[in-house]
């Protein structure tokens, strides 16, 4: 199987503020909500469901590019359900597309279908396994 790395450093920025950086230096800023941060930027969650709904909406484009000149409009909600105790995950997601123009039902159903089954990389990583690493003060730590 061929891999490709894919990284972004994401620092505190003081209080409960994050800047993500990706490698082309394009950044997002994330915060806690109002109470504990300061609400200066979006929840780790929310970004999330932007990710996935970015990534299956860029499917769906070039899916329809050669019918994008029929759609006057296209948005998507995306949705998530979480518990309400830690860790809070997402125990179900809803994205849905509000599209306008003259297109056929079946060919809009068609290009989300092959998106969330093939396609999109998020909606995917939502069941990749995750490991996590310590690096303090220059040396790694490995648990006991």
């Amino acid at each position: 199987m061929e891999t490709d790395q894919l990284t972004i450093t994401t620092k505190w920025q003081g209080d409960f503020v994050f800047s993500a950086v990706g490698q082309g230096g394009h950044s997002l800023t994330m915060d806690a909500h109002q109470g504990v941060g300061n609400d200066q930027g979006l929840l780790p969650m929310q970004a999330l469901l932007g990710s996935l709904a970015g990534c299956v909406g860029m499917d769906v484009i070039m899916i329809l590019r050669s019918q994008m000149k029929n759609i006057r409009s296209l948005e998507i909600v995306t949705e998530g359900l979480k518990r309400q105790d830690p860790p809070k995950e997402f125990l179900s997601l809803l994205v849905t597309f509000f599209v306008a123009g003259e297109i056929a039902k079946e060919k809009v159903l068609h290009a989300i279908e092959v998106s969330g089954e093939k396609y999109c990389p998020v909606a995917h990583s939502l069941k990749a396994e995750v490991n996590y690493r310590l690096i303090l003060n220059e040396k790694e730590v490995v648990a006991d």
